[in-house]
């Protein structure tokens, strides 16, 4: 439900796609929708890049609320106005054109060409429909959207991507044509609206329908519910926005009107929004679509699992910490829909002031999130990633690594599924996946190394540890490896107890406190070590609970007779070069333990 375009940024264009037309798909015949049907169907468009022979290149981009088919270039030399996601769209951007086929349409329903409220009414020659125009919904602008593609000799789709109302649009699509959908990226959207959004659309609703100038939405071109429609966009484009993001802009700045009309300038601002959004858009259209909007509804009776059960997509989901329209936990809920359902599906949570229309901002962040899913791991992403240090060591951490990674590669046997705790890059399931066909899911909170397992393929949760676990069903994976992240847990003993009914089985490595060199160093010094595995000292440090061989073991002992008991199988003790092993005196030789823990 978002703005048009960017208000964030006075940018030029940087090159793009260049000079774009805009053409019109006609729908030979009825178009049948979910409550009626129109004799014509116009779908207003534009396309970038180039179709492959096999027409499975193709990108379809689906546009917010009030947006429009305009995504990318200008229309004339002489308007310089680029499409509102310009910066995203493009060769070598985010969007590549120069290796997709790149689609964006306006939307059934809509009023920048496509057939809706405005168009002219067959049934009554030379009048709009307006509010006569069927009610609309979500389903009817993805399968109107089907037949586009149809005509364009598209195949199947390479990604669908929206957001906001698009990402409603993509969320339709990926449960519609599951065969047909390679790729779904989801931002800023929801299975469906909460109380609050629809209490604020309808109020913007009855904002309309209350102006005089509405007339039951029988108004004539160029007239119509203006100060109403204005309200509506004012109070709409505040659920855009985020109390952060409007205080740096105006905190309590004064108007500068002379007349004294607004005494703020955030009023000033409003004014203009909705100023401009009335010589643009049409009322009767803001109410169907708004509408379109509160009945959309994937949960419904019998809950979200149930109408996401056929997805097949791999799917991205994007959120942002500031955006209080569709919240992160909106966003969440379809995520771990899927990871219930064990379907592909990763979670990225930007950490945005812009609210819910930072899509819309340029941004690295998002950008590199957006190319990765879309292309994987190109030259400029190996670079970003440093690749080719992959399987190479520098330092004892890396070699600690290495010999971890090469015990849990032993322990998970082919077909098996891995839940990796503070999987960073996604190296070991990326190895797992490729080698043995594992089923993965990482999860890490950083969101660097979160997108580097987007860009590895590698379906990643970015999330705190504890609530991942939290959202997942008793043994709904066969392993769960905790890679020298036990230590930075808050009560980590807990996470175990919760790993254990999670997955079959645990397999967790960490470096033992209690090694001779350790113990050594602080009865000389008085201070912990410091070395490649111990990098910073206490004043830098986040969370580390080091503990010992020896406590890990009374740990088990511990547990085996209490409520969550578990078995250990098999243990790895490996010497202060981590290479090594020993198994005499584990407590005081060994530099790092692995240990097998089975659920009973």
């Amino acid at each position: 439900m978002s703005t048009s375009g960017p208000a964030e940024t006075s940018e030029s264009p940087s090159e793009g796609v260049g000079v774009v037309q805009a053409r019109t798909y006609e729908h030979e015949g009825r178009f049948e929708m979910e409550n009626g049907s129109i004799d014509e169907l116009r779908i207003k468009y534009e396309t970038y890049g180039e179709l492959n022979e096999e027409g499975s290149n193709a990108i379809l981009i689906c546009h917010a609320l009030t947006g429009d088919h305009h995504v990318a270039g200008v229309y004339s030399q002489e308007d310089a106005q680029p499409g509102w996601w310009d910066h995203v769209v493009g060769p070598g951007k985010s969007i590549d054109t120069n290796e997709f086929f790149v689609v964006c349409s306006n939307c059934l329903g809509a009023c920048k060409g496509s057939t809706g409220p405005t168009s002219e009414n067959p049934a009554t020659p030379g009048k709009p429909y307006g509010m006569l125009f069927p009610d609309l919904t979500i389903r009817d602008m993805v399968r109107a959207q089907r037949h586009l593609l149809d005509h364009l000799g598209v195949h199947s789709l390479h990604a669908v991507v929206g957001g906001s109302m698009g990402g409603m649009q993509a969320l339709q699509w990926i449960v519609e044509f599951p065969d047909f959908v390679k790729r779904g990226l989801i931002i800023a959207a929801a299975p469906h609206h909460n109380a609050q959004t629809i209490a604020f659309n309808e109020v913007g609703r009855r904002s309309i329908r209350g102006d005089i100038e509405w007339k039951d939405g029988d108004y004539a071109e160029g007239e119509g519910p203006k100060k109403g429609l204005a309200v509506a966009r004012m109070m709409a484009h505040i659920t855009y926005l985020s109390d952060q993001g409007m205080d740096d802009k105006f905190g309590r700045n004064l108007g500068l009107c002379e007349d004294r009309e607004f005494e703020f300038s955030v009023e000033s601002y409003l004014d203009h929004q909705g100023s401009k959004f009335v010589d643009r858009f049409d009322a009767n259209t803001y109410l169907k679509l708004t509408r379109a909007l509160d009945r959309f509804d994937l949960v419904g009776e019998k809950g979200l699992d149930s109408s996401l059960r056929s997805v097949s997509a791999r799917v991205l989901v994007v959120a942002f910490t500031s955006d209080w329209l569709y919240t992160p936990a909106q966003n969440k809920l379809i995520v771990e829909s899927l990871h219930r359902l064990g379907k592909e599906a990763s979670y990225l949570e930007i950490d945005h002031k812009y609210g819910h229309d930072s899509f819309l901002i340029r941004s690295d962040v998002f950008l590199r999130a957006v190319k990765v899913f879309l292309k994987g791991l190109d030259d400029s992403e190996r670079e970003v990633q440093n690749e080719g240090r992959f399987r190479m060591v520098e330092n004892r951490y890396e070699v600690k690594k290495e010999a971890d990674f090469k015990v849990m590669d032993e322990w998970v046997q082919p077909g098996e599924s891995v839940l990796d705790l503070g999987c960073g890059r996604g190296i070991l399931l990326e190895y797992l996946r490729d080698s043995k066909k594992v089923r993965g899911l990482g999860v890490d909170y950083d969101m660097g190394k979160a997108t580097s397992c987007i860009a590895r393929e590698v379906a990643v949760y970015q999330e705190d540890i504890r609530k991942a676990l939290d959202n997942l069903g008793t043994h709904s994976f066969d392993w769960v490896i905790f890679s020298r992240m036990v230590e930075e847990l808050p009560e980590p003993g807990s996470v175990i107890h919760d790993a254990l009914r999670v997955g079959k089985r645990v397999a967790l490595s960490f470096v033992n406190h209690g090694y001779w060199r350790n113990r050594l160093h602080f009865f000389r010094k008085g201070m912990r070590i410091r070395n490649d595995v111990y990098p910073d000292g206490w004043e830098t440090s986040g969370l580390k609970n080091h503990f010992s061989i020896s406590e890990f073991e009374k740990f088990c002992e511990l547990s085996h007779k209490g409520p969550h008991s578990f078995d250990v199988g098999r243990r790895v003790f490996h010497q202060g070069d981590w290479v090594k092993t020993c198994s005499i005196l584990p407590n005081l030789r060994a530099g790092m333990a692995i240990y097998e823990l089975v659920g009973k």
